[in-house]
């Protein structure tokens, strides 16, 4: 009896089967094609984008990026792509020059056909869009969110039909609509979806379109060259002299060659000819002028106007006195074709050469015309736009008028459209502080849009205004702390924050309360105890309210700062009531990780979850990457191995995603640690990429990660003396007031120390370690501590002290070192021939090592049970352990009882994506329904 598929609900045959009938009927038509005009000389590149298309009908969804000059036939080549998907459902678009800084203009004209079914969508994601698209009204959807949304769309009408997803002149399409379309170019190896772009060459979108297939295209041959210039002839072949001056002309560009060929070119030896696009646009505008030269103020209204309808282009020509009749009379179809509602030219070419033959002035007057045109208040941004274009000067009507446009791009989660409108807004802007406010505000657009570079220059520029105001000048030192935290390092951060902390506090301390509590944060990333003594200093002056939640995370500041200073440790969990009430997942995370400092673990970890779900729900990938970097430490901590994988990898992956690189970085180095606790080939491979990373970005907490790695491997390896050289690396040890990335090393460093026979180091370790664990509760230091203690201690006092420590590790929650100082424990006894406790501990650490997956761990203390002549073998593995990350997330989320659409929208996947790795944890579990596995996640989950 063969097992069901797994579908939504596990007992329902998988989706893609009841369409496999279809499957064979849609391949056929591919490959007939009789239907497609072949394209002359491009006969890889068809086959190519043929092979996308089967690709998709399978469910092996991908895409390709069409490169080239203008004119090189990338348009024929969607063209004929479109005409062999006769039986998908095709989606196009074309970007276009003035709306490029439009945040998802492309996007809204791409989906436009599918906009009926965003109903179908989950709630949030339905929201996104509605918001985006001037549907609803709310808060600005994050850009990650509308990836989301666009992905889980194409998904929905995939179950239906394979989709095509078209996109000409990528390069005027706007960046968000690029990051979209990226995202989903990401996450389609699943999906009966191809993507298929075009777009010039060298023009920047290469960046923000990495996951597609680049097909760079060149010049025709001889062959194709002469077959072309012949049909453009009218069936007359040229001769060879002809064809070989046509082609060294125009370097084999099939629109270059139709529009020369028949034409008289210069005498051969006079000098070389003007660039090829120059020659092209002048040959388009001689074309114009030549059949429409009456037309050409109306052309040239409708080359600026870029998106906007018919009814725009009537109202601005009237206040220009253009006369519109030519649109009416069919005079212009050669140039124009209507697409919708928008008049849009047959080549983009022509619209280029038409709009840059106008002079400045009269090119002014005709944005003005269009600015007064757009009467909508939805169309605000492109009335803005266009005004900003008229300007030849300081202008601060404009400038205001774009700063509001900003505004509204920022509320449809365009922070590219918002920075392109507040930077612009800057340049008309006579005022020196209202300009710098505008500039540092156009930099906050950039880095929320992850325009990092762009960022910088537009600090720079607003940091040389003189006249700033002192709250614009925190908002400026913050932006640079954020953009260096991000792809940066702590201590560049720190050096920009640290100045203006205690101002921020005077000033406003609610507005800078995430300034303030990154500032504590960054002290401990970067190995710098002192934030924390200047910290108290300020914070016992401020007046905070225990109720208020910005105070609560000014309160536990404090706190952690008198805790630090020796005064008695305070108890985080009585500011929990309003800490819980926060809604900035960043803020959150950060007040977890001052909890988790003072030892209060349950509140730490209800804060981490609570901001990874406001971050989910937003589709915020910027402040999940952080958060789960944060909760992958936790995990390690706790022993959840598997569980901080699978932190560690998701925020990995959404770090590079939003380009956090240094937070990439620390994510890949909690990566190593597990690796290395797990006793995985590549862990030592993967530790050390990450420490030449680290050290070039300078990542204190990434270099301590990697360290640490590298040592728990040496240690597990039995080759001590490497493993004391990698804990003794991690950071400075001599220092009065010792960091807590470096501390928390010490246990490791210390049981290395006594195993090379180094016991006056190791005890000198231990001492600094205890003097450090005194400022929290928290029982799991103090079980750390004494184990230290009773590794350097005398026979007498060591069963007191390693009784102490198991003692505390029972009121813990961190298995992974409860059973290493069981093993530790264990060791001692069998060493001292007392044979029947050894067993017992060893015992105990041998089960828990393999049920936590600490391999390494788990052999040496059945080494050490089968020297105490006890007969041990490996304790079962359980299933959940032997799932990848991503599907242990999936089943964990099934545990929840979610959904495969609720799954999709928290791990930012496509429902078909989860049912595929859903059933691959069918097959390793060998079961056949959720219920099964709900089941199976209870038992084996620890609490």
């Amino acid at each position: 009896m063969t097992r069901p598929t797994l579908g939504e609900a596990g007992s329902r045959p998988y989706r893609r089967n009841r369409r496999s009938r279809g499957v064979l009927r849609i391949l056929s038509e591919v490959a007939e094609g009789s239907y497609a005009r072949p394209v002359l000389g491009r006969d890889g590149e068809t086959e190519l984008l043929e092979s996308v298309l089967r690709n998709a009908v399978e469910g092996r969804g991908g895409g390709v990026l069409l490169q080239g000059e203008p004119g090189i036939g990338k348009t024929a080549l969607l063209s004929h792509v479109e005409e062999r998907a006769g039986a998908f459902q095709v989606l196009r678009a074309v970007g276009v020059a003035p709306e490029s800084d439009l945040a998802y203009a492309t996007l809204h004209q791409l989906l436009l056909p599918a906009l009926d079914r965003i109903d179908d969508l989950p709630g949030p994601q339905a929201r996104a869009l509605r918001i985006l698209f001037g549907r609803a009204d709310g808060a600005p959807p994050d850009p990650f969110l509308v990836a989301l949304s666009t992905l889980s769309l194409l998904s929905l009408l995939a179950a239906e039909r394979p989709v095509l997803c078209v996109l000409d002149d990528a390069h005027w399409a706007d960046r968000p609509t690029l990051k979209t379309l990226a995202f989903v170019a990401r996450r389609l190896a699943d999906e009966p979806v191809a993507l298929a772009l075009a777009a010039r060459a060298d023009e920047g979108h290469a960046a923000d379109l990495p996951d597609l297939r680049r097909v760079p295209l060149m010049g025709l041959d001889r062959d194709a060259a002469e077959a072309l210039i012949a049909e453009r002839l009218g069936g007359r072949r040229p001769a060879d002299a002809e064809r070989d001056r046509l082609l060294a002309a125009t370097g084999g560009n099939p629109l270059a060659l139709i529009e020369l060929a028949g034409r008289e070119l210069p005498p051969e030896g006079t000098p070389e000819p003007p660039a090829m696009t120059d020659e092209l646009q002048r040959s388009f505008l001689a074309k114009v002028h030549a059949r429409h030269a009456g037309s050409l103020p109306l052309l040239q209204l409708i080359a600026a106007n870029g998106s906007g309808g018919v009814d725009v282009i009537e109202r601005a020509a009237a206040s220009l006195r253009v006369d519109t009749g030519p649109l009416h009379r069919a005079e212009l179809d050669e140039l124009l074709t209507h697409d919708g509602a928008r008049l849009v030219f047959r080549h983009p070419l022509i619209r280029s050469a038409l709009y840059h033959s106008v002079t400045a002035e009269r090119r002014a007057a005709i944005h003005r015309a269009l600015a007064g045109a757009f009467d909508d208040p939805s169309d605000q941004h492109r009335r803005a736009w266009h005004l900003g274009q008229a300007a030849t000067g300081p202008d601060e009507r404009a400038a205001e008028e774009l700063e509001r446009s900003a505004e509204q791009a920022a509320l449809r989660g365009g922070p590219a459209a918002a920075m392109a409108a507040l930077s612009r807004a800057a340049e008309l802007t006579a005022d020196g502080p209202r300009r710098g406010r505008r500039l540092w505000t156009a930099a906050h657009a950039a880095a929320h849009g992850g325009f990092t570079a762009t960022a910088v220059d537009l600090l720079d520029r607003a940091e040389r205004e003189p006249r700033l105001a002192e709250e614009d000048r925190i908002a400026l030192a913050v932006m640079r702390a954020v953009v260096a935290v991000f792809a940066g390092s702590p201590g560049e951060a720190l050096e920009f924050i640290a100045p203006w902390v205690p101002r921020a506090l005077r000033l406003d301390r609610r507005r800078f309360t995430p300034t303030i509590a990154m500032y504590g944060d960054l002290g401990t990333r970067a190995n710098r105890p002192e934030v924390w003594s200047d910290l108290a200093a300020w914070l016992e002056e401020a007046p905070l309210a225990a109720d208020d939640p910005g105070d609560a995370v000014l309160l536990l500041l404090r706190d952690a700062c008198r805790a630090r200073a020796g005064v008695a440790p305070a108890q985080a969990v009585r500011h929990g009531a309003a800490l819980e009430s926060l809604t900035d997942p960043i803020t959150m995370t950060l007040a977890g990780a001052v909890a988790r400092g003072l030892g209060d673990h349950e509140l730490s970890r209800r804060l981490y979850r609570a901001a990874e779900r406001i971050a989910r729900g937003g589709g915020s990938l910027g402040a999940l990457a952080w958060n789960l970097e944060y909760q992958a430490a936790d995990e390690i901590g706790r022993g959840r191995l598997g569980l901080a994988e699978a932190c560690a990898e998701e925020g990995y992956q959404f770090a590079v995603e939003v380009g956090q690189l240094s937070t990439a970085c620390r994510n890949r180095g909690l990566l190593a640690l597990c690796a290395a606790v797990r006793g995985r080939p590549g862990a030592g491979e993967l530790a050390a990429g990450v420490l030449a990373e680290a050290g070039e970005r300078g990542l204190p907490d990434a270099t301590t990660y990697a360290r640490r790695a590298l040592g728990l491997a040496e240690l597990g390896a039995g080759r001590y003396g490497e493993a004391v050289r990698h804990f003794e690396a991690a950071g400075e040890w001599d220092t009065d007031e010792p960091a807590s990335l470096v501390m928390g090393v010490v246990p490791d460093l210390v049981e290395a120390l006594v195993r090379v026979g180094e016991h006056e180091r190791a005890a000198a370790a231990t001492a600094r370690y205890v003097r450090w664990a005194r400022h929290t509760v928290s029982p799991e230091l103090g079980a750390l501590a004494a184990r230290c203690r009773a590794l350097v201690a005398g026979d007498g006092d060591a069963d007191a002290l390693f009784a102490e420590s198991l003692r505390l590790h029972a009121a813990a929650d961190a298995p992974l070192e409860h059973a290493r100082t069981e093993l530790l424990l264990g060791e001692r006894l069998r060493r001292d021939r007392r044979r029947s406790p050894a067993r017992r501990h060893l015992r105990g650490a041998a089960e828990t090592f393999h049920r936590i997956g600490a391999l390494p761990f788990a052999d040496r203390a059945l080494g050490e049970l089968r020297a105490t002549g006890e007969s041990a073998g490996a304790p079962e593995t359980g299933v959940l352990s032997t799932l990848t990350p991503q599907e242990l997330r999936i089943a964990l989320a099934v545990g929840q009882g979610l959904t495969n659409r609720e799954i999709a929208a928290q791990l930012f996947l496509s429902p078909r994506t989860v049912d595929y790795h859903l059933r691959k944890v069918f097959q390793k579990a060998a079961i056949t329904s959720r219920a099964e596995l709900m089941r199976l996640v209870l038992a084996e989950r620890p609490a």
